[in-house]
């Protein structure tokens, strides 16, 4: 009898009754979630993985069997799905670390609402202007490190994850985790990286991450980190911080609340985790991918630098205002994000029981579309030469982008994030 249902739903999910027949795609993607799952914990570069699948499937591809999925290749299917008055709403994977929902992961949008309130005041004008000190000061200490080693090979890849969570580790709870001066990784960093490696292999096998969590010989990082947030949540909530930070904010917020459930509390652990993930993790990433482009690109080094010096010359000691003269240094870092969006294989969104129609793709209801960013950023009929670093289209070369709305490297709409 198994067998049989087994079959059937296989013989279900391949066939022309399935409502994505039509759009193509692998085979077994059809019919098994574990086909990109497999893929992508054999390289851990999933968002190449896409790639390759539109190069030999076209601009919809279907990557999925349960729910039914799509990666679309097309801007106007991305502002459609991500837009404020999109009809879609956010995708099953944003469930995978419930029972606690940060604000990224909600997916009701009266609750999100709520709640970005707290997170509007924390990157308010006034709340950036306090922070500004503590990033120069860790700045510093990242360059201080870097001229000690000037003329030897290190690994810039380390120094700047050091620099992004010590950096975040103060803005968001008051607490640096010294790593740029210890030169030692610090544990909370390993376990970051050892639960979004876990979380990002089986992001095609939602129902089982839970299942991975629990077992005790592949969720005991897991489980440390969880208590860690906990222990940092319940310090922040008894000890008021000399200066105020990040998550000051959202517990001002939870306590400004009549009745808080305990399902706030473990959403306001899962802010803790957002807040020193998602700061410290793109920066970091988006940093070493600039420096590698702008080794690799001797002409661009030398202007950057150029623009540089002159500011420096200017300013003993530039601020945050200053730094707005930079057009060059902003201009690299919108071709880095382009070459290396942080979320290269794109955002979930399911669209709505009726469906969705963009131009002429219609998408039928309850689908999950994704646009991968990475695939859409390096397609010649968005930006020419896609696959070359030319900070140069951002500033004196504007022809070289064919269609500027594309680029949205930190989304777009309710959930755009903020740097």
């Amino acid at each position: 009898m198994v067998s049989g249902a087994f079959c059937s739903i296989f013989i279900y999910r391949i066939s022309f009754f399935h409502r994505l027949y039509k759009f193509p795609g692998p085979f077994m993607a059809r019919a098994f979630n574990l086909y990109l799952t497999k893929r992508s914990v054999a390289s851990f570069q999933l968002y190449r993985e896409i790639q390759d699948l539109h190069r030999r499937y076209g601009d919809i591809v279907r990557v999925g069997k349960c729910p039914s999925a799509l990666s679309i290749l097309d801007a106007k299917v991305f502002h459609a799905i991500h837009s404020n008055t999109s009809p879609c709403s956010k995708g099953p994977w944003y469930n995978i670390e419930q029972p606690a929902i940060s604000l990224h992961m909600s997916r009701d949008k009266n609750d999100h609402a709520r709640r970005r309130r707290a997170w509007d005041r924390a990157f308010s004008s006034k709340a950036l202007r306090d922070y500004e000190p503590r990033v120069v000061k860790y700045t510093s200490q990242l360059l201080d490190r870097l001229v000690q080693t000037q003329d030897i090979p290190i690994d810039i890849a380390k120094w700047f994850k050091f620099y992004s969570f010590d950096t975040m580790g103060d803005l968001a709870f008051g607490e640096s985790f010294n790593m740029l001066t210890g030169g030692v990784k610090h544990p909370f960093m390993a376990l970051v990286e050892s639960h979004m490696a876990m979380a990002g292999s089986f992001s095609q096998l939602i129902w089982m991450f839970p299942l991975f969590r629990a077992m005790p010989f592949l969720g005991r990082a897991d489980a440390i980190f969880q208590k860690w947030l906990e222990n940092q949540v319940r310090h922040q909530e008894q000890n008021k911080p000399d200066l105020p930070n990040i998550f000051s904010w959202l517990l001002e917020g939870y306590k400004s609340q009549i009745h808080p459930k305990e399902r706030d509390w473990l959403n306001l652990q899962a802010d803790m985790q957002l807040i020193a993930v998602a700061g410290s993790d793109t920066t970091s990433v988006t940093l070493t991918c600039l420096f590698f482009l702008l080794a690799t690109n001797k002409d661009a080094c030398v202007r950057l630098q150029e623009e540089i010096d002159n500011l420096f010359s200017s300013f003993s000691q530039p601020n945050h205002s200053s730094f707005s003269n930079l057009t060059y240094l902003q201009a690299c870092i919108d071709e880095t994000l382009r070459l290396f969006p942080p979320v290269p294989s794109g955002l979930q969104r399911m669209t709505p029981a009726e469906g969705l129609r963009v131009g002429d793709i219609f998408i039928p209801g309850d689908t999950i579309v994704t646009v991968p960013s990475y695939t859409l950023y390096r397609d010649e009929r968005y930006f020419t030469s896609p696959d070359d670093f030319v900070p140069e289209r951002w500033t004196t070369k504007p022809e070289m982008v064919k269609n500027e709305s594309v680029f949205a490297p930190f989304s777009v709409g309710k959930s755009q994030l903020s740097l």
